[in-house]
């Protein structure tokens, strides 16, 4: 008998490239789908702002970033609410993978410019910035911010200002969807403007704001009130102006629709927040220079540091007896 090597057949050793090629082209037709939908989505809500008052427009909308993800840029965006405000930008990017829809991450790129009633047109950049908004299974969406080394200027006034860094998320609560909460943390924040400067070196702050569907109603704070609705702050820190503060505790409004509650407070170097608060106009310069007075030699007879809550009543807020702003009404 004569031994016979099998012979592969040819065709076999072609099915690895077709099979690869049957898949390349299922993934782009994944992909294209996804584009498309995404680009329906943009028309759907550009026709749903407008019906709700806003003027929107906008150049081409063109998709690529084949095979690894999906992006499609909108050129020249021009969003504005008629004589309140507008935001425009050279370009606007929205991201996602195209085999998963439900998280959109937004990037406008190039300089933005955005003007405000009673803040003027502010024009800036920054070198990353990107919003996201996913669903989630047990809080229903979830929002992130994230901000790298951004700087704007007004030009009317010269007013400025410069970030460092901020990341922002904003969630409903696990077990109550009408409990927003939100964790922030920013790093170097200077602002310039008549003539003043504004330092943050740090901010940290986690808290939670109950019954934030009653601030859709048409008159918010009273409904607010009456669903016993609280602002929950279980850290907040802040590095400003020479001092460093930390709160917790909770806000909620009076029968006269003022704050109101007590907020445990450390405060150290107090100066530096009351010439912020005469700088901004929340405190007279003679309240500011008492406050700083009184805080001061507080904090010198108790070891550098002040450990006393911040109370917020009958319209103004007070620590130790010693009133540090006056508190809005709110409607």
């Amino acid at each position: 008998m004569t031994d016979q090597t099998p012979r592969i057949s040819r065709r076999w050793l072609y099915a690895p490239f077709a099979i690869a090629a049957i898949i390349l082209a299922g993934y782009y037709l994944l992909w294209r789908t996804g584009a498309h939908e995404m680009k329906k989505a943009v028309d759907a809500w550009v026709i749903d702002q407008r019906a709700a008052g806003l003027e929107v427009s906008h150049g081409p909308v063109t998709s690529k970033g084949f095979p690894f993800f999906l992006r499609v840029r909108i050129e020249a965006p021009d969003i504005a609410m008629p004589g309140a405000w507008r935001w425009r930008a050279e370009t606007l990017f929205l991201d996602a993978l195209p085999y998963d829809l439900n998280r959109l991450i937004i990037s406008p790129g190039g300089e933005q410019l955005l003007s405000a009633e009673g803040f003027g047109e502010w024009r800036g950049a920054a070198a990353d910035l990107r919003a996201s908004i996913a669903n989630d299974k047990a809080r229903g969406w979830v929002f992130a911010l994230t901000v790298g080394d951004a700087a704007g200027r007004r030009d009317s006034d010269g007013a400025a200002y410069r970030l460092t860094s901020l990341v922002l998320d904003l969630a409903p609560a696990p077990d109550d969807p009408a409990t927003l909460t939100l964790n922030l943390a920013a790093n170097g924040l200077e602002i310039s403007a008549g003539g003043e400067t504004y330092d943050m070196a740090q901010l940290q702050t986690v808290l939670s704001l109950s019954a934030s569907d009653m601030l859709e109603t048409p008159t918010p704070a009273a409904s607010w009130r009456e669903a016993n609705g609280a602002l929950t702050i279980t850290h907040f820190f802040a590095d400003i102006e020479t001092t460093k503060i930390a709160l917790s505790g909770a806000i909620q409004l009076d029968q006269a629709l003022y704050p109101q509650g007590a907020l445990k407070t450390e405060l150290q170097s107090p100066a530096g927040l009351a010439n912020l608060l005469g700088k901004t106009g929340a405190l007279s310069q003679t309240e500011a220079s008492a406050m700083a007075a009184g805080l001061t030699l507080m904090a010198i007879t108790s070891g550098g540091k002040i450990t006393a809550p911040i109370e917020l009543k009958d319209g103004a807020a007070q620590i130790a007896g010693v009133k540090i702003a006056d508190l809005p009404r709110l409607k």
